[in-house]
């Protein structure tokens, strides 16, 4: 059984100085994380197209009763390849689930054996925080089911900070089902969040491609977006 999540100002806040910090960790620069944490796990994953190679995208940290998970936005030319391969493929961990961005599936299916087993060695009874900025906001939409549905896991919030969309309806509708407690931050002068499109009609494809947002919308307004 989920426990209830509500939108927290205080998490919020933490989530996104622990997002700027897996930017740090990116450029090597020493991690600090927030008192009382201690890091677990740091997430590495396939990013790329022609020539995929692997990066730091976060990590996971752990607290007396709380455990982040932690995802950057892009910083290389292959995290930008990966974000414009925006032809959808089944979501591959739960059955009859949508389809969802290739590009950012792969970047997360290339990280899931190693941060499931790190999560899974850590107690479920903790809740379980998951956010992400830009590209790292779609691994925290990603992920954020995945762990919903198939580990112990039962009290998770997602936030994501100018995430992209993801998946198709399918996938929306289902992930809202699955993670209620997921908070979508966006600024409202910011052009990520608009992408891709909410519809590529055919030809594009066949079938063409369609994409929409999930979570509840915090919206943020009255400055230009900040690139962390």
């Amino acid at each position: 059984m989920k426990l209830p999540v509500t939108f927290s100002n205080e998490e919020a806040v933490m989530l996104a100085a622990m997002i700027a910090q897996a930017y740090q960790q990116y450029e090597r620069n020493k991690l600090i994380l927030p008192a009382g944490y201690s890091l677990r796990h740091t997430i590495r994953a396939l990013a790329g197209v022609k020539a995929p190679e692997t990066e730091v995208f976060g990590y996971m940290a752990e607290s007396r009763d709380t455990i982040a998970i932690v995802f950057r936005g892009i910083r290389t030319f292959r995290d930008n390849e990966s974000d414009q391969d925006l032809y959808q493929v089944p979501y591959p961990f739960a059955y009859n689930a949508g389809l969802t961005h290739r590009g950012f599936t792969r970047i997360y299916e290339s990280a899931r054996s190693g941060l499931l087993y790190a999560l899974n060695k850590l107690p479920s009874h903790k809740k379980l925080l998951i956010a992400g900025h830009n590209l790292g906001g779609a691994l925290t939409v990603l992920g954020a089911f995945d762990i919903a549905v198939n580990t112990r896991f039962r009290q998770i919030a997602a936030y994501s900070y100018g995430s992209p969309r993801v998946g198709n309806p399918t996938f929306a509708s289902l992930f809202d089902q699955v993670v209620p407690g997921s908070f979508r931050i966006a600024n409202l002068h910011d052009v990520i969040p608009t992408l891709p499109a909410a519809a590529y009609p055919p030809p594009f494809t066949a079938d063409g491609l369609y994409y929409r947002h999930v979570g509840t919308q915090v919206p943020l307004a009255g400055m230009l977006p900040i690139r962390l």
